[in-house]
């Protein structure tokens, strides 16, 4: 039994020596591994005779020899143009294309002294160029010179009685606030503002409401320039060339614009085209539409402190925006739809809302405000008008004062 095993393995080994498959296949695995051995997969990396060695010197190698230095070449001294030393104090000034100052030695003291004492006389510009045309204007709010001194820019100061007029462009619902269309306009937003101002300042400051719009396209708004124009709402508009004309010669002679967008909201259709045509109006670069602090004297220096601003119609408080002219107020926009809450006929002690007030005034269609104040037109009541209404007082004080102190000083 112990030599089975080898008998088995000498078994195989003569079997495998006999068989001529075996070595057909030994035979055909060398050819083929002599011939795949003889393939160049990767070529030897060879590297350039010359740079190579000259690049790689062994660490034992000695450096090669320093270069020997050239003979100096001596400079001649004779003056050579062009190689003066740019270093040099008495260098020569190379040519500028740039215009230089004069810098004539013949110039004296005296001559400088005079130049400086008499300046070249320059054209007036901004603010002081416009204050004549802008005194002739204020003369018309019902203010007299006395009272632009002695009131010290202090709204509550101020004895004033002025128009009040609706803008009435081509393009727009601008009566949207006020009925009927086609006037008189007795009843509404602005008539209820006034109404609560002329209360409010003691009969001081008298606002009268224009029975009709004024056409800004016409002669009439140059000719009349009140302190303002009251500019309103729905739609989409496009002002015509003539009314783009006037009303920035109104705004230069010291007239304002107050926007209220009755669609409450930034994106609507009247904020999209009041922003866009009221730069047509204004269209220097350097000035846009910017959000009025809540640190302005319209909210600090007027009739009353406002310290956060009112929620307009379905509770929008987005910032009011502006747009000055040399300084001073003259594009006012409130995008939160105020006229409306204005649209509450607030009894005086304003403690209480007139509900009589479609009775009293047939023809107002807008008093469903009133009925509808939760679901349809939220906020609208006693307290959203009262706020509207001291903005509004507020706006208008600043719009009577903003010239004062400078109007003082002009002749």
């Amino acid at each position: 039994m112990a030599q089975k095993p080898a008998n088995k393995e000498s078994h195989w080994l003569q079997r495998i020596s006999r068989s001529g498959y075996f070595f057909a296949a030994l035979f055909l695995h060398v050819v083929v591994f002599l011939m795949i051995a003889t393939w160049i997969i990767f070529p030897r990396f060879v590297p350039p005779d010359d740079d190579f060695t000259k690049t790689y010197v062994p660490a034992a190698s000695a450096p090669p020899p320093p270069a020997t230095s050239q003979p100096t070449i001596p400079v001649p001294t004779q003056a050579i143009p062009n190689q003066t030393p740019v270093i040099t104090s008495n260098a020569t000034a190379p040519a500028f294309t740039i215009p230089l100052p004069n810098l004539d030695p013949t110039t004296t003291k005296a001559d400088t002294t005079k130049a400086m004492v008499t300046p070249p006389v320059k054209a007036l510009t901004g603010l002081t160029s416009r204050l004549s045309a802008i005194k002739t204007t204020v003369e018309g709010w019902g203010r007299d010179g006395d009272n632009i001194r002695n009131s010290n820019g202090d709204p509550h100061n101020v004895k004033a009685t002025f128009p009040v007029y609706i803008a009435s462009y081509a393009d727009g619902d601008w009566y949207c606030n006020v009925d009927p269309k086609e006037g008189p306009f007795t009843t509404g937003s602005m008539p209820n503002l006034v109404d609560k101002i002329n209360e409010w300042s003691r009969g001081n400051i008298k606002g009268k409401v224009m029975p009709q719009g004024l056409d800004i396209g016409s002669p009439e708004l140059l000719a009349k320039k009140p302190p303002f124009i009251f500019f309103t709402g729905h739609k989409d508009f496009k002002l015509t060339n003539q009314e783009i004309e006037n009303l920035r010669e109104y705004l230069q002679d010291g007239g304002a614009i107050w926007g209220d967008n009755a669609l409450a909201g930034e994106g609507s259709r009247f904020d999209v085209a009041f922003r866009r045509e009221m730069k047509r109006v204004i269209p220097d670069l350097d000035k846009n539409f910017e959000p009025l602090p809540m640190n302005h004297e319209i909210f600090t220096k007027s009739w009353f402190t406002i310290s956060k601003l009112p929620e307009g119609m379905n509770y929008y408080a987005e910032p009011i925006q502006h747009i000055d002219l040399d300084g001073k107020l003259a594009i006012l926009y409130t995008p939160n739809d105020y006229s409306d809450l204005m649209y509450a006929h607030i009894l005086p002690g304003d403690t209480e809302v007139d509900v009589t007030y479609p009775q009293k005034y047939p023809l107002t269609t807008k008093y469903i405000f009133y009925a509808d104040r939760n679901t349809f037109f939220r906020n609208f009541g006693l307290e959203s008008g009262v706020a509207a209404d001291q903005l509004g007082m507020n706006i208008i004080g600043f719009l009577l004062v903003r010239f004062d102190s400078e109007l003082i000083l002009t002749p």
